[in-house]
């Protein structure tokens, strides 16, 4: 590993924000070198309490990229920006929050709860953000269309109706199969973890049984069967999308709540250490 790579990884998208964000860590460590050397002047409660206002300091920092993404686009600063903020402040703020414990195991109730929060909304966090970086080139190069969540069942619906009326005149072999194989899947949107790991192949293991049905049905069947094909791997992909859609929002749910309610907890510690 090279000091290049270190400085500019390719992985990462803003070069500047990393390199602000290894400058934060290398000040935060410093900072610990200087107070174990010297022997923490000035008293250990207050450098105590310097790292967990830094720390606190980013958290809400970090919270305002939500207020910024409900702004109109003449908001304070790019949204990108923000974005950098919430990732890269919310990283330097849990190792803040662990230079503010000691480096020690938490003592009390508030205390692990202030931790276990702590910890809680950075790992959800950085799933996000590899779940968010994931998601869209999954959707990009596995799937040829892209639909709105909420419309998925509607175009369900849609598609489903499509297809009923094809199997009316389709051959008896055709409709043979999709009663058996094919129609339980067009019961509505379904969650399935196989698209959710691997989004085109469990479309393709199942495209590649109406291939294999092509090969003994006359023309005017064939053209049936490609239309069906076609239908069924825009049914699959919806499943796939709705599978990818649904992680994201239960993502959500774990994620902002608990970072809520972790910004209260700060301010009730903020409070009673003042007032104690």
């Amino acid at each position: 590993m090279t000091l290049e790579s270190i400085l500019g990884p390719r992985s990462v998208k803003s070069v500047a924000w990393w390199r602000v964000f290894l400058g934060g860590v290398v000040v935060a460590l410093g900072a610990v070198a200087i107070e174990r050397l010297l022997g923490a002047p000035g008293g250990p409660r207050w450098w105590t309490i310097g790292y967990g206002t830094v720390a606190a300091t980013l958290f809400f920092a970090a919270l305002l990229y939500g207020a910024r993404r409900r702004m109109p686009r003449r908001g304070p600063g790019a949204s990108y920006h923000w974005l950098q903020l919430h990732v890269y402040g919310g990283a330097l703020f849990l190792l803040l929050v662990t230079l503010h414990t000691g480096a020690s195991w938490p003592v009390g109730l508030m205390s692990w709860t202030l931790w276990g929060g702590a910890i809680w909304v950075v790992a959800t966090g950085l799933l996000g953000v590899a779940v968010q970086r994931w998601v869209p080139r999954a959707l990009s190069s596995g799937l040829t269309t892209e639909v709105h969540y909420d419309r998925i069942p509607e175009l369900v619906d849609h598609v489903r109706a499509r297809v009923e009326r094809l199997m009316a005149a389709a051959d008896e072999s055709v409709r043979s199969y999709y009663q058996t194989d094919l129609a339980p899947a067009f019961a509505g949107p379904q969650p399935r973890l196989i698209y959710f790991v691997n989004v085109t192949g469990g479309i393709q293991a199942r495209l590649r049984r109406l291939d294999y049905l092509r090969q003994f049905l006359d023309d005017d069947n064939r053209e049936m069967l490609d239309e069906l094909r076609s239908l069924v791997r825009a049914k699959l992909e919806m499943d796939a999308q709705y599978t990818l859609q649904r992680a994201l929002r239960w993502w959500l749910y774990a994620h902002v709540p608990v970072a809520i309610g972790l910004a209260g907890l700060i301010v009730a510690h903020t409070a009673s250490v003042l007032y104690y």
